[in-house]
């Protein structure tokens, strides 16, 4: 039996994951505005495409697209505020610049590191 075994998970059901797609990028920007807020529980990653109605060429060459999706997990609680704070700081009210979509998460756990390993976070 490893030290593993008997540590009670706790279950957490109040949280929900807010998604940020961006199509002309920005992602790094809107984590590490996240970062100064406190919030931590995130990604990002790069992806190939554009939206709908966008010319994927560009002069006779494929565009390279700069579409970036920040994933971010917050409680029920915090979610309004989040997600006005970015469709504001993304500048969302215009046209093609990106969506941001909140799922409810049906289940989630605490991100949290050994005790010997919190003083060197």
């Amino acid at each position: 039996m490893s030290q593993n075994d008997n540590v009670d998970i706790p279950y957490i059901d109040y949280t929900r994951l807010i998604t940020c797609i961006l199509y002309e990028g920005g992602g790094s920007h809107v984590m590490e505005l996240l970062h100064h807020k406190g919030l931590n529980e995130c990604h990002m990653y790069s992806v190939r495409g554009n939206p709908i109605g966008r010319a994927s060429l560009a002069g006779g060459l494929p565009e390279i697209p700069r579409t970036e999706i920040v994933n971010l997990v917050v409680s029920a609680d915090q979610a309004d505020y989040v997600y006005a704070m970015l469709y504001e700081e993304c500048d969302m009210k215009h046209q093609g610049k990106g969506m941001i979509f909140v799922n409810r998460l049906s289940r989630s756990s605490r991100v949290a590191l050994p005790p010997e390993m919190e003083h060197a976070a």
